[in-house]
């Protein structure tokens, strides 16, 4: 197979039009191949996946950041969820990406020896849907690290029955300076979104404040609207 290459120029614009023309013996064809046309394909392709590309940095870039240490906001809202991996009564393993890919979701933080956390506990296991809370034992001490004990306490004591996984995480309380309990966390997209603290035993309005647009973050019993 032959061919040659033809420049020609157009007088309007003054671009040259690189031309070549391949010669087929076998079928006697010309066929012409424009080059210049082939080179504006290829930019297209290459320009589409630079914008691609930005457009996804972009998206990442609106994902929550960990607030700084020096000036956190109060209570850690609008901040990312601590990272960890704890294992739970039944020995399951959880993390943030796993509980976040639940949706939204509570983090309930308080302690076996808590009595007066008990309405708040019984009113978060009837207001909060199944897969949808863990609940994060905050006192480091050996004696109260036992999470199958607590959850069996809790059903014992409340007449409940708690689908819940107990976890032990007294780093991940320190974590989010969680001193006085009961203390509740809502978690959206790995952000925290409100945090309520404080006896809370109405099951009705933690369910309003959980599926809230803005939930209201604060003392429970100083909160009219959720």
């Amino acid at each position: 197979m032959n061919g040659w290459l033809e420049v020609t120029s157009n007088r309007k614009d003054k671009h040259p039009e690189y031309r070549f023309y391949v010669y087929d013996s076998s079928r006697k064809v010309m066929e012409r191949v424009s080059i210049l046309s082939a080179l504006i394909i290829s930019l297209i392709v290459l320009v589409s996946g630079c914008i691609t590309k930005e457009s996804d940095l972009e998206q990442k870039s609106t994902l929550s950041e960990p607030c700084p240490d020096d000036q956190p906001p109060e209570w850690f809202i609008g901040c990312s969820m601590p990272s960890f991996s704890l294992l739970d009564d039944s020995n399951i393993s959880h993390n943030e990406s796993s509980t976040n890919g639940s949706g939204r979701w509570v983090a309930y933080f308080s302690a076996t020896w808590c009595g007066h956390c008990k309405p708040t506990i019984m009113a978060l296991n009837e207001g909060i849907a199944s897969g949808h809370m863990l609940v994060f034992n905050k006192d480091a001490r050996d004696e109260y690290s036992n999470m199958s004990a607590w959850k069996e306490l809790m059903e014992n004591e409340t007449n409940q029955t708690f689908n819940r996984p107990f976890i032990h995480a007294p780093g991940l309380a320190e974590n989010l300076t969680v001193s006085s309990i009961p203390h509740i966390v809502l978690i959206d997209n790995n952000t925290i979104i409100s945090v309520r603290r404080g006896l809370w035993d109405d099951s009705e309005s933690i369910t309003t404040w959980f599926y809230s647009e803005s939930p209201a973050s604060g003392l429970s019993q100083q909160i009219e609207n959720p």
